[in-house]
């Protein structure tokens, strides 16, 4: 893998933060790689407060301490053999533009680079986004197969287990392609469960990417801020099965923001591993996107409870305040079933 200095600074660079740094990707755009030698030379309290907006420079310290901590441990070379290693290339969004145009939609939030192991067409082309719990019931199963072949399209998810590995191994079985982002470095590609899933999907034309080099482990925010590539990879994500609170609501969120459509399959209001597909429909985060054979029938109360939802409301006295109901009936309506 032959990199150019600024390439390997880059790659560098990617490292000295979390992934998603606005303060960071706002200095780089407008330092480049020199960012790294601001530092070292001791010049980037002076000059990067010059580089970023005025809401990010009260953040600029905190990036200083992170870069402080961690540049002197990082092995770059190391890092990058790894990758090797792992069959993994690295792209550069200034010279791999068209696997990067669906993803500079993210803005300041968009990656530098991606690791990629596999086949990186697959981001050049039309792809699909499906996400879900992963603690999915026999019909969100059935529905993330139905919704693979339904779409008939090259597949983007998150590879965990659940509704994630459901919709890679029906994209293999069906001939589609399929990628799965993750949140820490394709060599420590999570959960390990799926490994054997994850040889399948790059043997079968698919990829493992990720914009954490090699040896970077998984966290709680690092997936969270993974979810936002997966939204912005597609030009639709689909929900199949969620909470209330969850990975895949974060998703969804990052595609609303960025002017993607998301949707969702509904279900039966009484059917618990539906209620949060349900309620993003509810609050119009999501389009219904109907797979299910059987209607979605509810009573006035929950109708009442879906309109304070569509009216900002999040929460069971939120809720309760805004239809009316009583908190009691509130909490009956939203208990697992």
């Amino acid at each position: 893998m032959q990199l150019t200095k600024d390439q390997e600074l880059t790659v560098l660079w990617s490292m000295l933060h979390e992934p998603g740094d606005g303060v960071a990707r706002e200095i780089f755009d407008s330092r480049g790689p020199k960012a790294i030698e601001d530092f070292r030379t001791q010049k980037a309290s002076r000059l990067w407060p010059e580089c970023v907006g005025e809401e990010y420079r009260a953040h600029i310290p905190e990036l200083l301490e992170r870069i402080e901590l961690r540049l002197s441990k990082i092995n770059l070379i190391e890092r990058i053999e790894r990758g090797i290693r792992w069959n993994a290339r690295i792209y550069f969004e200034d010279s791999d533009t068209q696997l990067f145009e669906k993803l500079r939609d993210l803005g300041p939030h968009r990656p530098y680079l991606l690791w990629i192991a596999g086949d990186a067409g697959i981001l050049a082309g039309e792809t699909v986004s499906i996400v879900g719990t992963r603690n999915p019931s026999a019909t969100g199963l059935a529905n993330a197969k139905r919704l693979v072949a339904e779409l008939a399209s090259p597949v983007i998810s998150g590879g965990a287990v659940g509704i994630d590995a459901q919709v890679h191994k029906s994209a293999i079985d069906r001939g589609f392609r399929t990628a799965a982002f993750m949140a820490g470095g394709v060599d420590k590609a999570y959960p390990q469960a799926n490994w054997e899933l994850f040889h399948d999907m790059v043997q079968r034309g698919g990829a493992l990417i990720s914009e954490a080099s090699p040896g970077t482990t998984p966290s709680r925010f690092r997936f969270l801020q993974r979810n936002r590539l997966i939204a912005a990879a597609s030009s639709a994500t689909y929900i199949v099965e969620a909470g209330y609170r969850s990975g895949t609501r974060n998703t969804a969120n990052h595609a609303r923001v960025i002017g993607r459509e998301v949707l969702a399959v509904p279900g039966p209001w009484a059917f618990a591993p539906a209620r949060g597909a349900n309620a993003m429909i509810a609050e119009g985060l999501a389009r219904p996107y109907p797979l299910t054979s059987f209607p979605v029938e509810l009573s006035m109360n929950q109708k009442r409870i879906q309109d304070a939802m569509r009216a900002g409301a999040r929460f069971p006295d939120e809720i309760a305040a805004e239809s009316g109901l009583s908190l009691a009936s509130v909490l009956e309506e939203l208990k697992p079933a």
